[in-house]
């Protein structure tokens, strides 16, 4: 059982899209990891418009892999950077912080059955 994400999603990105999973998944690993080193930097920074963007960005590629725990942390955090709640950020933060290692080593496996 899945924690984290959800395999079925995974399977029809391949089939709308004609790309290999593996392939579907390392981009938007790559993306998302992105997003949230920058999220993690302006956070630091006191940006809250750059880390709404980086949230809003990895917040859709989360939403498309079907990574329910991390979409709820980073659409918590969207909505607090974008309504000024650093309080709020930084609690979404951390369940983002919680979820996305689990959510990467999911996405890892799922992408390459054994």
């Amino acid at each position: 059982m899945n924690d984290y994400i959800d395999l079925g999603r995974i399977g029809e990105l391949e089939i709308a899209m004609g790309i290999d999973a593996a392939a579907i998944v390392a981009s938007m690993l790559d993306n998302m990891t992105a997003a949230i080193d920058e999220l993690e930097r302006a956070l630091a920074a006191g940006d809250l418009d750059r880390a709404t963007q980086a949230a809003h960005r990895c917040r859709n590629d989360a939403l498309m892999l079907g990574a329910r725990q991390l979409l709820g942390a980073l659409t918590d955090l969207e909505a607090a950077t974008r309504s000024s709640d650093e309080s709020g950020a930084g609690a979404a933060l951390a369940r983002v912080r919680q979820a996305w290692p689990p959510t990467r080593a999911e996405l890892v496996a799922g992408a390459n059955p054994p």
